[in-house]
């Protein structure tokens, strides 16, 4: 079997090169699991490269904004101050509006207290809104930390603190990340295959020449490739990005499916 062509190719060979249906007709389940880990690859390298491309400049400038325009904060087992002595402050950013507020003479807040920004701090406590109506409190004194060691007496935090504490994140999330993504892309794929060989055993019914469940297996991984490249293609070409339905998928999947099985089998015969 020439691998280059059926399987390391394969996300675009299998668009049009029947030699990648007959090999997977000629393997076991095994090279289908092994082509579906290939994709759950390709997918994590691509998600990578949009999130380095597009994500990863705005995420990287708006953590430079904050640095640079954070007051500077007093942390204490009792609470929060600020060390210029004011007892407000905001994070208003010139692009994407208000980011954060310090009131420390709040002792509650209200959704309508935080208006359009997602973060907001009294001296006690801070409020994080996930959602709409959904603002979650958290207590930052000595009574909400409950550390299992004694607390350092003072903390003062700068943006240059902020700064490297977004580094660490960074960091951390890009092995992270990659390996979530590699989990959840093979298993979802692997689904979908095991459900599309099912409808691969009622076509391998109507071969002259019938394949065992491991090489239908193969072939439907194959044959499902298009889909996976077409829903790539919206991310990447400079094009109007166009719906691509699930409908759609599902019916471009099982004409594959058709045409490769009856590809195979006229093979077979001719053979």
């Amino acid at each position: 079997m020439n691998n280059l062509i059926s399987f390391w190719l394969a996300p675009v060979t299998a668009l049009f090169h029947p030699h990648v249906y007959r090999d997977a007709a000629k393997s076991s389940g095994g090279r289908g699991v092994l082509y579906v880990l290939y994709l759950a690859l390709i997918g994590v390298v691509l998600v990578m490269i949009l999130l380095a491309g597009k994500v990863a400049p705005v995420t990287d400038d708006l953590a430079g904004w904050i640095q640079k325009n954070m007051p500077i904060v007093i942390w204490t087992p009792e609470g929060i101050s600020l060390e210029n002595g004011q007892t407000t402050a905001t994070l208003n950013h010139p692009q994407y509006g208000l980011l954060a507020t310090l009131d420390l003479t709040k002792t509650a807040v209200t959704e309508a207290d935080m208006g359009s920004g997602f973060f907001y701090a009294t001296a006690t406590h801070v409020f994080i809104k996930r959602g709409p109506g959904q603002i979650e409190s958290r207590d930052i004194t000595r009574a909400g930390i409950q550390a299992g060691q004694q607390l350092p007496p003072r903390i003062r935090i700068t943006g240059e603190i902020a700064g490297k504490l977004y580094q660490n994140i960074k960091s951390s999330m890009s092995v992270v990340i990659p390996i979530a993504l590699f989990i959840i892309f093979f298993f979802a794929i692997l689904l979908a295959n095991l459900l599309y060989s099912l409808v691969g055993l009622l076509l391998n019914r109507g071969r002259k020449q019938q394949l065992g469940y491991g090489a239908v297996f193969a072939m439907t991984c194959f044959a499902t490739t298009a889909p996976f490249i077409l829903s790539w293609l919206q991310f990447f070409l400079p094009l109007p990005a166009m719906p691509w339905p699930l409908a759609v998928s599902i019916l471009v999947s099982l004409a594959y499916l058709f045409f490769a099985f009856k590809l195979t089998d006229a093979a077979a015969e001719v053979k």
